[in-house]
């Protein structure tokens, strides 16, 4: 190195750097000085927009809430934000006043209050213990900061721990916490970035640097990230090896590297400017000046020539979060710090933290709360007036000293009673299902069946909404990646006019497998259950390779022959190898070695199998050296055995965006003679660019090898296949030079005061567009690649619409391979289609007949597709051309008006019948082929009416089908841009902005306040608006949606549209980062840790690794806690209601004077000890049906999530009913035997209050604890040990507070006294008796007469449950028997049919015939034993030989020939 400066020739000197001025419209508005050892603290200046200057944060990130001296009012100002608990604070004070008080004027609700907050606050600690502990931890990990003063000060800084090697001169080790603003910091490999840093130099010559972004967007790719180049090139360069085996050889050669390069830094001087901190991770924005002494590694010529500072750019900044890889170090500066980090920038919620998900059920239960509450607020208004009639019929009764008047009575036994009938609002409600779903959730992580070996288990991140899960309804999904395995295959190489490989597909085997059985009816395939279709899976799954090819050899082998046999010199030949070579660099491909093996790291799939492909071939990426312009690309060729390495730079790329579709790459030889541009993309973005040749020969045979390749494109899109059109252009370097300013120019574009980041991006895309038509490109060919399915995917959305759940997938594809990935998932059926094209179209008379055909059979279609084409048909000329064509029947070029004008009204065309009225021909009777054109073109067909026409030809197929059950329908709709279906639709404005009212904060409490307001709507609004309203009124019908070329934005909408229009639950899954809005947007949010990365998986509130695990999650798990929650919610306002009802009850015989029944502090553990444990017990562990049987039938699902079948309004107040009933038999019963007036004891005492009281408290404890067992559907050890546990505590506590006479003296030895009675004996089993009996009664006349689909399921599984146990004795004899069985079986499906047939005929008379009330009463009655009858006797019959229903059932003679009779 030499030992003079070398001043950057952006630098700026000294007095420039002191001279400048901080005024608040400068365009920077943070800056530092940068020197070693750092400065910046003293030397920075930090403006807000508005020109408020800012503190220079730490880097410390606090995710956690509290602190410990402020936990106790934090967390109590946080918990008493939840209404009930504000309440029963309220019940506390009222407890308190003396007048009202049923307490003495103890305060008791505070007791089962403090518990509750007692729990939430230490589970509250807890979780923020846990994110103290992580960031602290975060905070103390110790980076290498280069300060060589202080390195000198403190020499124990540098001290290594034992078996650590010392790190590099200058460097000492630093906690993250501490990093600051203008740290010069080095990172190894596999390190993650602790702030946003500057990289200035890297472990590569080049100065590029792989980072890992997954923790930033979901994506597992590495990205490339460069270094500032006038510090990294006036720094030495010494190589380290990174395949090296040895750890500690490799970090000792890591850290020697480090300390040369570092070495210059001592000097380093200069100036960075840059802008504020934002939430654009690929945006960084300023200029930094620097001086350093000379590298002896730098090249003038490399120098950068710009003069006003070298400006950053996103490539630049190394994200915090984001990890090192493939690169043995770098070197940084830190220049956001803390909370001005990028990604904490994006963690920050507008308008504070995002609101959390509720469940339906909790929504639910909102709403009876103030029901509830309204309750108790009439029933105290009766007891007042009661208490104040009953003191104005007595005002005689001197002994009762009742000094105050009645209306103040009346006053104060109003908030007595309040106090009294708090009870009916459950105070243990919330801790109660915040446990039980921490335990469900346990539970489900748990499961064996959602395990992944690759991807590990389910994984909760949000389990408070577990009950939702047994209601969904719309399942919105990704394709690629969810649907998909995501990983790519090579099917089909295009290279000019030949293809090589194969389009056989497993999804175009389950597209003709589904043709055949759609042609074939009589044909049936035995279902196969789901758990022994996951076991077989299970067996059979194999390893994938790693290139995942299965390519012909015997292609392989023709390939390799003509490129390097004896026509290795042939055009052909020419064509493949560019074509190969193309596969092979065209990309972002990382080529890392592990040692062993070559592994390419790939942003992409798509890219990573084209390069397998090309390797796969004998076209091997070897190496990429260096940054864009100057990064060397190596590729081995294996040459028939002989292996040669090409090398080419890498001069630029124009990059792959979601409006381009295309990334074209520009390469040239070493000697920087030629370049050649390979341009790949959707065909309908490269098409365009290719260039016609001058001569009328060959721009014919392009045409035509154009024309045979879209059609080739789009056989193979039929086929599933994803397509990619290749195109190429060679040209000498001088062209590159030319154009090499406006690629740089286009590249470092950014927003300023003239321009926006849109304006960038279009003025960016047309400067590249510009290029690449210079390039004149000439078609090379096109790929075909094969995004699998994943395993099981049809087979679980085949039992999920079974189950009644209907799905829509949401794809960014073209519609013929959404529509084709849709058929092999069973998301549309082949029957589906009348219309389609036959093989020998070609043969005599098949046109003829099919022209005949084809208007009937659109008509007959069942797939119902929204895409605006008789818009989109007028620019068509080719179009229009077929459509006429088909239609002349004579082929005479003239078709007849009335004829044409019915078949296009037959096609749904808008204005069918006005479009012939001012349209002028030669003949006045026929129309000519351009007389069809200028008739379709000069109708008013735009965007919008041509939706309607398509969507109004769907409702009109849709009204024609009588059995939606039996003939499903499908919708396609078009997504994308503006001018889409799907763009057009989400146009519309807000539906809700009609519903929405002005008015005070009065209208808030009484709707008559109200006002409403006027809303202006242009046509087009309005137009728009019933266009929406209509097109989700079609799409709520259909069985399944298949939604393409939808982007994010669009995917979004739609869910939260479903969502709010229909009140059902919606489920959102996918698995890339652009599904993580739908997800957020849905009420239940799946993410599938996948291909992509994990962003959806964090984002959602349950992330696992396959698509099939969705079955077992809602069929299995969201049963069990649909029921589960809706029993537990149920059950704790039913007990309730019985503590309360007691009590109202007993006012009718106190005057409702506020005198308690029970003791206070008995009272208030009613709900929060005695009854509380089992019902936890039970919605954590009871199981309805076995997992098995759930997963085996699908309909047991659609049987729950009909609407209010587990839970209601009107459930929930036939439990409230419930209670009231069971609460009187009590009462009166215990009060009718229990006489108070009777002496019934040896000693002539007669029931006291006291002992009335405990009798009922003690059969109300009883009878609420037994009537919980009629909603165990199975019991455990657990559920016994809870259940008499919880009797055993009452039973314990009641004897202590009666032994303790300083308690309540009224209480002593009562319940002593009260166990020695046999008549409180007798009373307690018949007033207990009595309600479980009527209960059970009722419970038994519904099954009996009007049995559930569940109740039948229930019966099955229990009655198998218990052949099981029988089977293991008689096994031996079951083949002798099983044709007897067989025949029974049948006979018992003939007598089933029967019944059903009857039963429906009397279903048609009633509406065929007049009838009068008495006879449509009588007739519903036989209607329902007919079908209750039939049902019964199918349970009985043939319940245990259904094989589709019996998942238990092991022989292989199927009888489902009789499936649709059942």
């Amino acid at each position: 190195r030499g030992n003079m400066d070398l001043i950057c020739p952006c630098f700026k000197s000294n007095s420039d750097l002191e001279d400048h001025k901080v005024n608040n419209n400068r365009e920077w508005p943070r800056e530092f000085d940068i020197s070693v050892p750092n400065k910046a603290r003293q030397n920075y200046k930090f403006f807000k927009k508005n020109g408020v200057a800012e503190s220079m944060v730490t880097n410390v990130v606090i995710t956690s809430r509290y602190k410990w001296w402020n936990f106790l009012v934090l967390n109590l100002w946080d918990q008493f934000h939840e209404v009930s608990n504000i309440y029963f604070l309220f019940v506390g004070f009222l407890q308190v006043w003396g007048p009202i008080s049923t307490t003495q004027g103890i305060p008791d609700i505070y007791i089962p209050l403090s518990f509750i907050l007692t729990v939430s606050g230490v589970r509250a600690a807890l979780d923020d213990y846990a994110k103290h502990k992580e960031d602290n931890a975060r905070a103390a990990k110790p980076f290498l900061v280069y300060d060589p003063e202080y390195v000198k000060s403190h020499p124990n800084a540098t001290k290594a721990k034992d078996g650590e090697i010392a790190p590099p001169t200058g460097f000492f080790y630093k906690p993250s916490g501490q990093l600051t603003c203008g740290d010069i910091i080095m990172i190894n490999q596999n390190q993650v970035f602790p702030a946003d840093i500057l990289c200035i130099a890297t472990s590569h010559r080049r100065g590029h640097c792989f980072v890992e972004t997954a923790s930033l967007d979901g994506e597992t790719n590495l990205k490339i990230k460069e270094s500032v180049a006038c510090i990294h090139d006036n720094l030495p360069y010494k190589k380290v090896k990174e395949d090296e085996k040895d750890e500690k050889k490799r970090q000792r050669e890591t850290y020697l590297a480090v300390s040369e390069a570092s070495a210059p830094l001592r000097e380093l001087k200069g100036k960075i400017e840059f802008g504020e901190p934002d939430k654009d991770l690929e945006k960084l924005r300023g200029t930094i000046s620097v001086s350093l002494p000379e590298s002896s590694d730098y090249k003038a010529s490399d120098r950068d020539k710009r003069m006003d500072g070298y400006k950053l750019k996103g490539n630049n900044l190394l994200l915090r979060g984001t990890k090192l890889k493939n690169t043995a170090f770098i070197i940084g500066m830190v220049l956001y710090a803390g909370i001005d980090t990028k990604i904490r920038k994006n963690n920050e919620k507008k308008g504070g933290t995002t609101a959390l998900k509720k469940s339906a059920i909790i929504l639910k239960v909102n709403n009876l709360l103030l029901f509830m509450l309204a309750l108790q607020l009439f029933l105290c208004f009766l007891g007042a007036v009661y208490s104040g009639v009953w003191q104005t019929d007595n005002s005689g009764a001197w002994y009762l000293d009742l000094s105050s008047s009645a209306a103040t009575e009346a006053c104060l036994r109003f908030f007595t009673w309040f106090i009294i009938l708090s009870q009916l609002v459950p105070i243990s409600l919330v801790v109660t299902a915040e446990l039980t779903k921490k335990f469900q959730q346990l539970f489900m992580e748990r499961d064996v069946n959602m395990w992944d070996d690759q991807k590990g288990p389910l994984k909760v991140n949000y389990g408070q909404i577990s009950e939702d899960l047994g209601q969904v309804e719309y399942i919105f999904s990704d394709k690629t990646g969810t649907l998909t395995q995501n990983r790519m295959e090579f099917r089909l190489a295009f290279v000019g006019a030949k293809a090589y490989g194969s389009s056989e597909t497993d999804i175009a085997k389950r597209v003709k497998l589904k043709e055949e059985l759609a042609k074939n009816p009589e044909k049936k395939i035995r279902k196969i259950p789901w758990t022994e279709r996951v076991k077989t899976f299970e067996k059979e799954m194999e390893a994938v390779g790693v290139d995942g090819l299965k390519f012909p050899e015997d292609i392989k082998k023709e390939m390799l022959g003509l490129m390097w046999g004896r026509e290795g010199k042939s055009k052909d030949a020419d064509l493949l190898r560019n074509y190969l070579t193309h596969m092979a660099i065209s990309n972002t491909i990382t080529p890392v070695s592990d040692g062993k093996n070559l592994v390419y790291n790939s942003s992409s799939p798509d890219e990573l199998a084209l390069c397998n492909f090309a390797k796969h071939l004998g076209f091997k990426f070897l190496s990429r050296s260096g940054a864009e312009g100057n990064a060397v690309v190596t590729v081995e060729q294996d040459r028939l055995g002989e292996k040669v390495n090409v090398q080419y730079r890498l001069q630029g790329v124009l990059p792959f965006d979601s409006v381009r579709k295309r990334v074209t790459a520009i390469y040239s030889d070493m000697d920087r003679e030629y370049v050649w541009i390979m341009c790949k993309g959707a065909d309908s973005c490269v098409e365009p660019l290719l260039n016609s040749s001058d001569k009328p020969g060959e721009a014919k045979k392009e045409k035509v090898l154009m024309d045979q390749m879209k059609s080739s494109l789009l056989e193979a899109s039929n086929y599933g296949l994803r397509t990619l059109l290749v195109a190429e252009s060679k040209k000498p370097f001088s062209w590159w030079e030319k154009h090499r300013s406006s690629f740089l120019k286009a590249k470092d574009l950014q927003p300023d005061g003239t321009m926006t980041k849109q304006q960038v991006k279009l003025q960016r895309r047309s400067m590249y567009k510009k290029i690449e038509v210079a390039a004149q490109l000439k078609l090379l060919g096109a790929t075909a690649i094969e995004d699998q399915l994943q395993h099981l995917v049809p087979e679980c959305i085949e039992d999920l619409l079974e189950g009644g759940v209907k799905v829509w997938m949401l794809t960014g594809d073209k519609r013929e391979t959404a529509k084709n990935i849709a058929m092999a998932c069973n998301l549309i059926e082949p029957d589906m289609i009348a219309l389609k094209i036959p093989e020998n179209i070609q043969a005599q008379g098949a046109l003829e007949e099919f022209r005949i055909n084809s208007a009937q059979a659109l008509s007959e279609n069942r797939l119902i597709e929204i895409t605006g084409k008789w818009a989109k048909l007028k620019e068509d000329t080719k179009a229009l051309e077929d459509l006429y064509y088909l239609i002349d029947q004579n082929h005479d070029g003239a078709i007849q008006k009335d004829e044409l004008q019915l078949i296009l009204g037959v096609l749904k065309i808008p204005n069918a019948i006005d479009m012939f009225s001012d349209f002028k021909t030669a003949d006045k009777d026929t129309i000519t082929l351009n007389e069809f054109i200028g008739l379709i073109r000069g109708t008013d067909i735009d965007m919008i009416k041509a939706i309607r026409a398509d969507i109004k030809a769907g409702k009109a197929r849709l009204n024609s089908i009588t059995d939606l059950d039996r003939y499903p329908v499908s919708m396609v709709v078009e997504g994308g841009g503006e001018n889409s279906a799907l763009g057009k639709i989400s146009e519309a404005p807000n539906s809700d902005m009609l519903a929405r009212k002005d008015g005070s904060w009065l209208a808030k409490i009484c709707p008559c306040f109200e006002k409403e307001r006027k809303i202006e709507l242009s046509k087009e609004e309005l137009d728009q608006l019933l266009l929406k309203e209509e097109f989700f009124e079609l799409a709520s019908k259909c069985k399944s949606v298949v939604a393409c070329r939808c982007t994010p934005l669009q995917k979004a909408w739609v869910v939260d549209e479903m969502r709010k229009r229909t009140g059902a639950v919606c489920l959102a899954i996918g698995d890339g980062g652009n599904d993580e809005p739908m997800i957020k947007k849905a009420n239940v949010g799946v993410g599938i840790v996948g291909e992509e990365g994990s962003a959806a998986a964090q984002a959602a509130d349950y992330a696992f690794g396959q698509f099939r695990f969705l079955h077992t999650l809602l069929f299995v798990h969201g049963s069990w806690s649909y029921e589960r929650i809706s029993v537990m919610v149920l059950y704790i306002f039913y007990k309730t209601a019985i503590a309360a009802s007691i009590m109202f009850f007993f006012g009718f015989f106190s005057a409702f004077s506020g005198q308690q029944l029970f003791n206070a502090w008995i009272y208030t553990f009613y709900n929060a000890v005695f009854t509380a444990v089992p019902i936890i017990v039970v919605a954590v562990l009871d199981q309805g049906l076995s997992a098995e049987y759930l997963e085996n039938l699908p309909k047991a699902y659609r049987s729950l999530i009909s609407r209010g079948q587990l839970f209601g309004t009107r459930i929930f107040f036939r439990w409230v009913m419930s209670a009231v009933v069971h609460t009187a038999i009590i009462f009166f019963t215990a009060f009718w035997c229990l006489d108070t007036n009777a002496i019934t004891f040896p000693d002539g005492k007669t029931h006291g209050l006291w002992m009335t009281s405990t009798t009922i408290y003690t059969i109300a404890i009883v009878m609420v604890s037994f009537r919980l067992t009629f909603e165990m559907r199975s019991i455990t050890w657990i559920h016994h040990f809870f259940f008499w546990g919880s009797l055993a505590v009452f039973v314990l506590i009641a004897i202590g507070l009666n032994v303790l006479p300083s308690f309540n003296p009224d209480l002593y030895f009562v319940v002593f006294a009260m166990w020695a009675n046999p008549q409180a004996w007798l009373t307690s089993i018949l007033a207990g008796s009595l309600p479980l009996l009527l209960d059970l009664a009722i419970r038994g006349v519904k099954i009996e007469l009007f049995p559930s689909y569940l109740d039948l399921l229930r019966e099955r599984c229990h009655l198998n449950t218990i052949e099981e146990k029988k089977m293991d004795e008689t096994y031996r004899f079951a083949k002798r028997h099983s044709r007897a069985q067989a025949k029974k079986h049948k006979q018992g499906i003939d007598k089933f049919k029967h019944k059903l047939n009857e039963a429906t005929h009397r279903r048609i008379s009633t509406h065929t015939a007049h009838k009068t009330q008495m006879e449509k009463v009588i007739n519903t009655l036989l209607r329902w034993r007919d079908l209750t009858g039939a049902v019964l006797d199918a349970t009985e019959e043939i319940g245990k030989t259904l094989h589709y229903d019996d998942p238990k059932a092991k022989g292989k003679n199927s009888l489902l020939e009789d499936k649709k009779g059942i």
